[in-house]
């Protein structure tokens, strides 16, 4: 079988989607999870995130689904279960199915695919092997929560709301979105390659335009261009955070759990990270401390070529308007490094500032003061 494009999507696609209705039907139907498939979510995630490269090396993505059965087989006494119940047998066979099937099909197939002509990032690597372990704790946590009937969950959720409001934030800005949340996982890795007519298709032009102006921005001469953020983001903040402070819903373990399944219930309502750019509450406030952030993407503009079809403005989530940046990444850029990878031309996007950049802006700011 020739693996197209397509072809290595789907089979991987059709493979995380079982994976997760097993794990949904564990968690609120039987009440009853072979750890093993937490390991078929991280095999789906993984050849998904990393397409472009495993799409080209079939037989190497094939080994990852071969990791759910190992630890399935090892684990075989052992299942998340409040009583037992004697289904190991049942959920190991699950287990086996879902990671053999797309095995066999990788590890036979062909591809005419070619490696990428640029190497992905390693801080892409390193981002996506941290999308899948913060993904991979939050489904352990809640399903052990739901079948043990403990508040472990409100320790995650509160260490998370802590480094992600408190610490990274200042530091990093809404690099929530880019690496914690596991809606934005599971929109990366799977909703995007999702082809069906979207409910909504498109938002009213009023409503999407905020992704391309500066809707709201707090800034100096220097970066009147850069700190821009959607102004309904900030609105969507409001209702969720007087919710929480009357009812006082983040101490009861079915809030943030059911809060995070609506949103990836919303999420297949809207195109990919739609729900993210323009109507995420908790990633409202952490982009509204990140206009101080220490630490963004530097766009150096004098170095842009200006291409016709920007393939860095193509590959991000949040549908920012890069060529008409001025000399770093806005408040809403979640650090995902995709615009990065995505520009074919050194230099355009980095980590620092081009040394042309830095005296252009040092003498901006001499007029200024």
């Amino acid at each position: 079988m020739t693996l197209t494009k397509q072809r290595f999507v789907n089979i991987n696609k059709y493979a995380l989607w079982a994976a997760i209705i097993v794990y949904m039907y564990g968690l609120f139907g039987t009440k009853v999870i072979q750890p093993g498939i937490f390991f078929a979510l991280a095999a789906g995630f993984f050849n998904l995130l990393h397409q472009k490269y495993f799409n080209a090396r079939p037989r190497l993505a094939a080994h990852l689904w071969l990791l759910p059965a190992v630890i399935g087989a090892f684990t075989y006494p052992v299942l998340l279960e409040k009583q037992p119940s004697g289904q190991n047998a049942f959920y190991f066979l699950i287990t086996l199915i879902i990671s053999l099937i797309p095995y066999l099909l990788l590890i036979f197939g062909t591809t005419e695919e070619q490696p990428p002509k640029k190497e992905r990032l390693k801080v892409i690597s390193f981002r996506i092997f941290t999308q899948i372990t913060v993904f991979m704790i939050y489904a352990v946590f809640t399903a052990y929560s739901f079948i043990y009937g403990s508040n472990v969950a409100l320790f995650f959720w509160g260490m998370f709301h802590v480094v992600t409001v408190a610490i990274l934030p200042f530091l990093f800005g809404r690099v929530l979105c880019g690496w914690l949340c596991p809606n934005a996982t599971l929109q990366d890795g799977l909703f995007k390659n999702m082809t069906y007519p979207r409910p909504i298709p498109k938002l009213p032009r009023a409503i999407d335009e905020q992704s391309k102006s500066s809707a709201m921005y707090v800034s100096g001469e220097i970066d009147k261009n850069a700190p821009y953020f959607p102004f309904t983001l900030l609105l969507s903040w409001f209702p969720m955070f007087f919710c929480e402070t009357v009812f006082d819903l983040t101490g009861d373990l079915w809030y943030p759990i059911y809060f995070m399944y609506g949103l990836f219930i919303g999420s297949l309502l809207l195109p990919w990270r739609k729900m993210c750019t323009h109507f995420c509450w908790l990633s409202s406030y952490r982009g509204i401390a990140a206009h101080g952030s220490m630490w963004r993407i530097r766009y150096n503009r004098q170095k842009c070529k200006q291409c016709k079809k920007c393939q860095a403005e193509e590959v991000c989530p949040f549908y920012i308007d890069i060529r008409n940046q001025d000399n770093e990444m806005p408040a809403t850029c979640c650090l995902c490094f995709s615009c990065m990878e995505a520009c074919p031309f050194e230099g355009v996007i980095t980590f620092r500032r081009a040394p042309e950049e830095k005296a252009r802006l040092k003498a901006i700011g001499k007029k200024a003061a």
